[in-house]
């Protein structure tokens, strides 16, 4: 086998081993086949230089070095935008740029040499893996594709169009809601609108709208939900910690325009990939919660998350 042919399957193989240790992050799960694409690719390119350069110059300094600084380049370019993760993409890659060096210099033990035509089909394949590289790791280095890994996940799901009706001590109505993901996906903003006609518990009917945007507090880990109602009413959530699967509750640490010790809880239940309920209780001061509305919604609309 060439050195070059050695430094690609090598690289490869590491690359795609690299890849799949992002599964130990909960937050990198839902692009793990990305991530696993590019990093398989990064090191098909470092492996595919590296063993390039062997086969034209015995030196195990030279290699260690090429594998060293094409693995950080590669690498450094993929952690791009993702200033959190930064070490955790730039050593492994190194680490693989150097074994790859080593490797390629070490083995084959003899002189391997290659026909020019299967040089110039080699220069064509590392030229092509190096611009999909190139595009794979910009690609992952937007905010589009850090952010489904980002810990807004638990309320990915909620993303799109829903429309469906609500029952309550306001009545009962009819709601227009979207979830859509706003500044370069960092946040999902919530938009919302209840009806409620004129009726024996509400005579004068009202239309309810309020706003809401959920973001990720890294100091505490946690996701906040800051809630502007149009009534003037503005109220700051933060998810439980204890989750269980298909269930998130919210409750209020803070509401402005509102007399002292109210608080809110906001119970989100998805039964279905599609199919929402939400459960929104009030509590005066020193009491506990009470039901104030019950809202079932059915997503009409997906959004891409």
């Amino acid at each position: 086998m060439s050195k070059p042919a050695l430094g690609i399957l090598v690289g490869g193989g590491l690359g795609i081993l690299d890849g799949l240790s992002a599964a130990l992050t909960p937050e990198a799960r839902p692009i793990l086949l990305t991530i696993v694409i590019g990093s398989t690719i990064k090191g098909i390119v470092t492996g595919g230089l590296a063993g390039l350069i062997a086969r034209r110059k015995q030196s195990m300094t030279l290699g260690l070095l090429v594998g060293l600084v094409v693995g950080f380049a590669l690498s450094a370019l993929a952690a791009m935008g993702q200033p959190d993760h930064y070490l955790e993409i730039v050593l492994p890659g190194m680490l693989l740029g150097l074994i790859v060096g080593f490797v390629t210099q070490r083995y084959p033990q003899g002189t391997t040499r290659m026909t020019r035509p299967g040089s110039v089909a080699l220069g064509f394949l590392l030229f092509g893996l190096v611009s999909a590289s190139t595009a794979a790791i910009s690609q992952s280095a937007t905010p589009q594709s850090v952010t489904p890994a980002d810990s807004l996940s638990p309320v990915v799901a909620l993303v799109g169009r829903w429309t469906g009706t609500s029952e309550g001590k306001p009545g009962n109505g009819t709601v227009e809601r979207e979830y859509t993901r706003i500044l370069g996906s960092r946040f999902i903003q919530l938009h919302n609108r209840s009806s409620y006609p004129a009726q024996e518990r509400n005579p004068k009917g009202e239309v309810h709208e309020d706003r809401g945007i959920f973001s990720f507090d890294k100091a505490r880990k946690r996701i906040v939900l800051r809630q502007f109602h149009i009534e003037g009413f503005v109220s700051q959530y933060v998810l439980d910690a204890a989750e269980k699967p298909g269930v998130l509750v919210f409750t209020t640490e803070a509401i402005e325009n509102i007399p002292a010790g109210w608080r809110a809880r906001e119970t989100y239940i998805m039964s279905g990939p599609n199919q929402l309920e939400e459960v929104f209780e009030l509590a005066e001061p020193g009491k506990d919660f009470e039901l104030y509305s019950r809202t079932r919604l059915t997503r009409v609309r997906a959004h891409n998350p």
